[in-house]
């Protein structure tokens, strides 16, 4: 039996995390951990959690605990992975791993020393369209690729939204905290890291309500992506090559469809041709629902990856780089949209710029002249 802790009862612990544990086999979350003693008392009497602490340094001292998901802001994590590293739990850390790429490095060297496991939770890489998508693309159905497309709408309302969540200082914003896993998903599916990122963002009564992005990966293929914390919420992406173009959309069952070059996918045998395919898709996303949909999945999977490689000590599906990367692609794109200028993912800060034109209240500046 693997013995779990939580540090952080915020939404996404009580809402995603703990549901999709329910039910795996194997594991059993014995402690957690929050400085907010009606939450945690709140997240530990709904999900019958015995151990409760204010602080990471008792749940470091916890001898019956295995490993740990961590799911604090992403700025505090300096302060709750030394502990949990030096004590020798393995770690599930939610996206991003930091807001600054020395801090990330730090966090790779003092794995490097230890044998404990550490994972970043990219679920997205788990969702089942995903998966599909890539062994699509894998198989070079598509031929050679030209270009992704991404989109990423989640509405959030000012009720009760937690501050961090509001500013890019402190991790929010559609350029930093949705934006980079849309960013770990486009290196996942096309293997290659961006060269060069270009991005405006929106501001409202928050920082980043809004962001349009486009980049050129290293291996020539060309991105565009619309994220919004505001308006109604889909999460989809589209993959182009010389063979035919792969559209998938995340929160529809029947979301995975390819259309070959050449073809005209409003044609009546187009459409016919997409029956088989849906009936297909159905039994096992009927089945998904009845947990939460593919979404909420996503995060089962990953769970049932990170608890596997622990018992078998195999590796970890989304490793500290791989979460590094995206957060690099991440601060880049802050910094195009701050200074209003494209730029090159290798000279970019290795910190979150937080202030500047992009902040809140004022606009994005027009791109710079050529």
């Amino acid at each position: 039996m693997i013995r779990l802790a939580f540090v952080g009862c915020g939404a996404v612990t009580e809402e995603e995390h703990l549901p999709a544990l329910q039910g795996l086999p194997g594991v059993s979350v014995v402690a957690a951990v929050d400085p907010r003693p009606e939450r945690l008392r709140k997240i530990c009497d709904r999900f019958q959690i015995p151990r409760r602490y204010a602080h990471v340094d008792a749940l470091a001292r916890d001898a019956q605990v295995d490993a740990v998901g961590i799911c604090v802001p992403a700025g505090s994590y300096g302060q709750v992975v030394p502990p949990l590293l030096a004590a020798g739990k393995h770690l599930l850390v939610e996206k991003p791993p930091g807001l600054a790429l020395d801090d990330v490095d730090q966090m790779i060297a003092r794995a490097r020393r230890g044998r404990a496991k550490v994972m970043v939770g990219y679920h997205m890489r788990w969702h089942r369209l995903v998966r599909q998508a890539k062994a699509v693309i894998d198989a070079g159905v598509l031929g050679e690729l030209e270009s992704i497309r991404a989109v990423w709408y989640g509405p959030r309302d000012d009720t009760d939204l937690p501050p961090w969540r509001e500013r890019r200082a402190l991790g929010g914003g559609a350029l930093i905290e949705t934006a980079v896993d849309h960013f770990d998903l486009w290196r996942f599916l096309l293997a290659s890291d961006v060269a060069e990122i270009f991005a405006r963002s929106r501001p409202g009564r928050r920082d980043d309500e809004a962001a349009v992005v486009s980049a050129v990966f290293d291996n020539g293929v060309l991105g565009s992506a619309v994220f919004s914390e505001r308006t109604a919420e889909d999460i989809e992406f589209e993959v182009c090559g010389a063979a035919g173009r792969l559209r998938v959309s995340c929160v529809r069952v029947e979301g995975l469809a390819f259309y070959p070059a050449g073809g005209n996918p409003a044609s009546l045998m187009a459409r016919a041709r997409r029956i088989p395919e849906v009936l297909r898709a159905l039994p096992t996303g009927m089945r998904n629902l009845w947990t939460g949909g593919d979404f909420r999945s996503s995060y089962r999977h990953q769970w049932s990856h990170f608890l596997d490689a622990l018992r078998t000590d195999g590796p970890v599906g989304c490793t500290l780089e791989d979460g590094r990367a995206a957060l690099q692609t991440a601060l880049a794109a802050v910094e195009s949209a701050t200074e209003g200028r494209s730029v090159r993912i290798k000279q970019a800060e290795r910190h979150l710029i937080a202030t500047g034109r992009g902040a809140a209240g004022q606009p994005s500046p027009a791109p710079a002249s050529p």
